[in-house]
């Protein structure tokens, strides 16, 4: 089994892209759970959402996830608090270049917001930046198809799928390990 963390702030999408990602790895073929997590103020103050993956066996935990596999980190801010297994991987949402912390996690990044404001996704103050970090994502984990993430992208996100499917395709191919 395998758990994802996701973690950010309310407003960035945290808890759609945990349910589009459990959808993506549903689709691969994968069990599938998902659990957000959020207080009662939403916007601005901290979020997570989690997701359970296993190839072969149903998935019948019920308990926190306390060290995911892989994070996705949408505002480093939160990145003293967050933990993740040792050889994971880490998705960071930054313009700029992180020092490697002292995790023996695979570091990648990607700049969501520069993304998503150059296509109008979101506004200055709150880029909607969800899936450009899974188009990100996609290619750090490399096991799920940007085919499907673009079938979820477009059942899930409506009139404004194609934009936002342009956003993961830019993301995916700007990643970079750390």
């Amino acid at each position: 089994m395998k758990e994802i963390g996701l973690h950010g702030r309310g407003g960035q999408g945290i808890v759609l892209s945990g349910e589009m990602l459990a959808n993506v790895y549903f689709y691969e073929g994968y069990q599938v759970q998902f659990m957000p997590s959020y207080g009662a103020e939403r916007r601005g103050s901290p979020s997570n959402a989690y997701v359970r993956i296993d190839e072969d066996k149903r998935i019948y935990s019920r308990y926190t996830v306390e060290v995911p596999d892989e994070v996705v980190v949408f505002n480093t801010s939160l990145l003293e608090n967050i933990k993740v297994k040792e050889n994971g991987v880490v998705l960071l949402n930054t313009s700029g270049d992180i020092k490697k912390t002292n995790t023996k996690a695979r570091i990648f990044a990607v700049d969501a917001n520069s993304i998503a404001l150059s296509l109008s996704l979101g506004t200055p103050a709150m880029p909607i930046i969800n899936t450009a970090l899974l188009g990100a994502f996609c290619k750090a984990v490399g096991n799920y198809s940007f085919e499907n993430l673009s079938r979820v992208i477009e059942d899930k996100i409506g009139k404004k799928a194609d934009i936002n499917i342009e956003a993961a395709r830019i993301a995916f191919d700007k990643v970079r390990e750390l």
